[in-house]
């Protein structure tokens, strides 16, 4: 299978997952994945950007314990916005090519360092960031004769859209439907984020359209903090732990500890906790 990288050029600030500010659902794909598996990958997407951002490393995954569901493949994007600021970055393979929770870690290094409509995140940001990822279904090509046929078969808020005319191609996740309501306005921002005229897609003989569904989540809130693969300790103002990205420790209880705790590396703590690095 031929490896295609498409990156999102998400146009939204920031989207609440299930509803937006109108009141709209956003409708995912059926959801395959435990809410501890769904933790365990945006744990391993923070503690991904802390170890490259802070040494170039990626976190230590035992792929032996992980469920298969995370070793299978998967299309996903990893997508990091910034507090006040909006989308900072993000980056996926629409196609299955990789091991989920392999896809996950290379593609929070893609959308923070990659995405070339950004300059590199720098480790000094990651406490303004949040995580969102997205894993997709695989795109299903459309068959139509006409731009109303067209039309007739995109699902706002279900369908991510892949639109390839003669001068490229280019996606959105179903999350944009949220911020691009309008379908005809859908597909000529689509067109035009490939260099298209904005009508390119109704020279329907000319065009392919593909359709995918997302299971879409993300983190609660901005900047948590990882420990690094050495471990740390908790320092004078303690530490609140929330979760780990090491699989076989899932089941931690959100607690808050006191300073000189040791804390396990690849812990996930709250954004005010304080350690100190081993």
């Amino acid at each position: 299978m031929k490896k295609i990288k498409i990156i999102a050029m998400c146009c939204f600030i920031f989207i609440t997952i299930a509803v937006n500010g109108k009141g709209e659902e956003l409708v995912m794909s059926d959801d395959p994945y435990t809410d501890m598996e769904k933790q365990y990958l945006i744990n391993l997407a923070r503690a991904t950007l802390y170890c490259y951002l802070n040494d170039k490393s990626i976190p230590l995954v035992n792929s032996s314990l992980l469920p298969q569901k995370l070793k299978e493949k998967r299309g996903c994007f990893v997508t990091l916005n910034k507090k006040g600021k909006g989308l900072r970055g993000c980056i996926g393979y629409i196609l299955p090519v990789e091991n989920l929770y392999e896809g996950v870690i290379n593609r929070a290094v893609a959308a923070a360092v990659q995405d070339p409509r950004f300059p590199p995140v720098t480790y000094d940001e990651l406490k303004d960031i949040k995580i969102e990822i997205s894993i997709l279904t695989v795109p299903k090509e459309l068959k139509f004769n006409s731009a109303d046929e067209l039309l007739a078969q995109l699902k706002p808020l279900r369908d991510g859209v892949v639109l390839k005319t003669p001068y490229g191609s280019s996606t959105y996740l179903p999350q944009v439907w949220q911020q691009l309501p309008d379908k005809e306005m859908f597909l000529s921002s689509l067109c035009a984020k490939h260099g298209a005229p904005y009508n390119a897609w109704r020279n329907v003989a000319d065009i392919s359209v593909s359709i995918y569904q997302a299971i879409v989540f993300h983190e609660q809130e901005y900047g948590r903090k990882v420990v690094g693969n050495k471990g740390a300790v908790a320092a004078k103002q303690g530490a609140t732990i929330l979760g780990s990205a090491v699989w076989e420790k899932q089941d931690i209880e959100k607690k808050t500890v006191p300073a000189g705790t040791p804390i396990d590396p690849l812990t996930v703590l709250s954004p005010d906790s304080h350690i100190v690095a081993q």
